[in-house]
């Protein structure tokens, strides 16, 4: 009998069902699942069009948190077009009006989406030109594109007269398979230039834009009442005292929750105040729990999964021990989650600020127990989201507009986003190196544990997440394969379902993940007595990442010895697409222990560049998120609750903590573009490197304390 993984399941008594997870989306038992699609030339053909007005649009299929991706998609779309960006118009996706994409995470906007934009844009340009040579009748290669229509010789026509009131729409049939303007070499007109982040001047003056400022005609406020510890459950409510107070219009019990409704959000207060509650608490988890779930313990402990598993000599002395403790830590966006919804006749509309739209009509739909196709989910700007966009307020939005039937907004209050959000789980690290005599690693050994990130329990009930155990949390995995050339290799660890709620956080495990390689690289480098540089330059392989890092070696002007003066560096790779290298300059108080950063230096490849201001940007975001990671960034589980309310409990890097930085963006045209958005995450180990080489002690737990190495 030929063993598969499905008579496997079948063998174990498990579910089909609950494993095929893409397989069968439609599966009662089965939560409301993130949007896998990714895009093709055929799907993007939907993306854009010429209206009946005779305007160019561009339904963008991408989301809109901060990294201004629409605009880098509309230069590649001018540049195929040979038309200037201005005259394109962007509308924000709506879940009516293109078919299902992948959600907008994991630097993946440009490596996915950049090539079937052009292809749209190409086959739009040459069914313009062959409509135009129909209305000349003349040669379509004589029809040249302008800004306001179609020209040949001296004859014109305009956008509006070609499309005579009917919207000119792509077709399969019409796809074009020619090599694209936007990625060939030579002169390009709007590709890898400077462009301004689209609506920037609406950012900054406040308009309307983000899902906060949706106010539909009607409209009321809601909220659920939270208890005040995790995991607790409703037994009892009365809502009668509620219900008295001017302005409240409806309380909703259903199932573990409590809705209000109100007139107004004073209103709204008052009402979730009022409500008289009996939570069972179930037996109080505090950091502890979490801190023994994650104890590596010994050597002997079985971890679920093997990422490299190559024989290493277990029993031989080691070079260098390293092990990290690295905390939860919040996304600390400036939104927090808001949704408005109006669920009538039938059909549900939701305003949302979300990664994945589709994701949110999916979760809509199981939750009012309605099609999807009764579901449309209208795409808002996002306040910054960083992994941490899911769709909880959408829900809540969406079931108490149902059950009053008129429009309803949902606004979480910064508790309820520490308290109800997911976070970056907490993670143990072990990891273990032998150099040779050759000054080579020939043994590499990490054995870790980690909160989900994938297969969260912010979205799975306990029996699905111990079922994906079966594979492991990719999103755990991800940056823990050393991109070093090591002689012999393992790395092992397990996914732990902890009390707390966890998910993706920048760049999902590889945040920690390169952190501790990053770390371990330099402890090794330390150990026996080389420069760290050179000694990661003798372990790489890929000439991009070396690249990478000599130039930011040059940048800086790093020589050998200056790891003991406060200098650090890190590098890695991302996803296998996009590099990185940085090297940081600490200053460290003797009296007081406290560490500040002075600048920072680094290099960046992902490819051709779209867009040189939105990279940077990108780059400049996590260079910044990094030294939140390294200084300030920390939840804990106090007494059966997150240990923060509001942000000044939990701190956030300011401007005083950043330093100057020189940013130099690596290019080679002749490559397609890749991900910008997460890979310049290595500067924490470039930051906690630095003050390693002062104290010669390599950092153990982040963040980093005052006088670390006495701890």
């Amino acid at each position: 009998m030929k063993l598969t993984r499905r008579s496997l399941f079948q063998a174990a008594g498990l579910s089909v069902c609950a494993i095929s997870i893409p397989v069968l989306p439609g599966c009662s038992v089965l939560p409301a699942l993130p949007t896998f699609t990714a895009p093709d030339d055929e799907t993007a053909l939907t993306w854009l069009q010429l209206t009946a007005e005779g305007k160019i649009r561009f339904i963008s299929p991408r989301q809109e948190i901060g990294q201004g991706i629409s605009v880098g998609l509309k230069q590649i779309i001018a540049e195929e077009l040979g038309l200037s960006p201005a005259i394109i118009d962007i509308k924000m996706l709506s879940t009516n009006l293109v078919s299902a994409v992948k959600s907008t995470v994991g630097s993946e906007s440009i490596v996915l989406f950049a090539e079937p934009t052009a292809r749209a844009a190409a086959s739009l340009r040459e069914l313009l030109k062959s409509r135009g040579a129909a209305f000349f009748r003349v040669d379509a290669a004589t029809v040249v594109l302008t800004d306001d229509g179609l020209a040949s010789g001296n004859k014109r026509v305009t956008f509006a007269q070609l499309a005579q009131g009917v919207p000119v729409v792509l077709s399969a049939e019409q796809l074009f398979t020619g090599p694209l303007r936007a990625f060939e070499g030579g002169q390009r007109r709007y590709v890898g230039k400077p462009m301004a982040t689209e609506k920037i001047l609406e950012i900054v003056t406040g308009a309307p834009l983000y899902a906060g400022d949706v106010h539909l005609k009607g409209m009321l406020y809601g909220g659920m009442a939270r208890p005040e510890k995790l995991g607790a459950v409703l037994v009892a409510v009365t809502k009668k005292v509620a219900l008295y107070l001017p302005g409240v219009v409806h309380v909703l019990v259903e199932n573990n929750t409590v809705g209000v409704i109100a007139e107004t959000p004073m209103a709204l207060e008052e009402g979730i105040r009022a409500l008289q509650i009996e939570w069972r608490i179930p037996l109080e988890k505090s950091q502890n729990t979490i801190d023994r779930a994650l104890d590596l313990i010994d050597d002997e402990q079985d971890l679920e999964h093997n990422l490299l598993d190559e024989d290493i000599e277990v029993q031989k002395p080691w070079s260098c021990e390293l092990n990290v403790h690295i905390p939860m830590a919040a996304h600390m966006c400036i939104e927090t989650r808001t949704a408005v919804a109006s669920a009538k006749e039938g059909v549900v509309e939701v305003w949302s600020g979300t990664q994945d739209p589709f994701f949110v009509r999916s979760a809509v739909s199981k939750a009012l127990g309605v099609s999807k196709a009764c579901v449309v989910v209208h795409s808002c700007r996002v306040g910054g989201s960083f992994g941490g966009n899911g769709y909880w307020a959408d829900v809540d939005a969406a079931k108490l507009s149902k059950a009053i039937g008129r429009p309803v907004k949902v606004q979480w209050s910064r508790s309820e986003n520490f308290q109800n959000a997911y976070h970056r789980p907490p993670s143990s690290h072990r990891l273990r190196i032998r150099v040779d005599d050759t000054g080579h690693i020939s043994d590499w050994w990490h054995r870790f544990k980690s909160g989900h990130v994938v297969f969260t329990s912010s979205g799975m009930p306990p029996w699905l997440q111990r079922v994906t155990s079966l594979v492991g949390d990719f999103g755990v995995a991800r940056g823990a394969s050393p991109p070093y050339r090591l002689k012999r290799k393992k790395v092992e660890f397990s996914d732990v379902r902890i009390p707390v709620d966890t998910g993706p956080w920048r760049g999902l495990g590889a945040a920690p993940n390169s952190f501790v390689v990053e770390s371990a690289m330099d402890a090794a480098a330390r150990k026996i007595g080389v420069d760290p540089v050179q000694f990661r330059l003798k372990h790489i392989d890929d000439q991009r990442l070396s690249y990478a890092l000599k130039r930011v070696a040059l940048l800086a002007g790093w020589r050998n010895g200056d790891e003991k003066t406060g200098r650090g560096v890190a590098c890695g790779i991302y996803k296998e697409m996009s590099y990185a290298a940085v090297i940081a300059d600490v200053s460290l108080d003797s009296t007081t222990g406290v560490f500040t950063v002075s600048h920072l230096y680094c290099t960046h490849d992902c490819g051709l560049v779209i867009n040189p201001d939105q990279v940077r940007a990108q780059v400049e975001g996590n260079l910044v998120w990094s030294i939140g990671m390294v200084k300030s960034e920390r939840l804990a589980l106090v007494k059966g609750r997150i240990d923060a309310d509001y942000p000044g409990q939990y701190r956030i890097p300011t401007m005083r903590d950043i330093p100057p930085m020189t940013i130099e963006l690596i290019e080679d045209g002749d490559r397609l573009p890749s991900g910008a958005g997460e890979t310049a995450i290595v500067c924490a180990a470039a930051i906690t490197n630095a003050l390693s080489g002062l104290v010669d002690q390599s950092v153990k737990r982040l963040p980093v304390e005052p006088n670390f190495w006495l701890l």
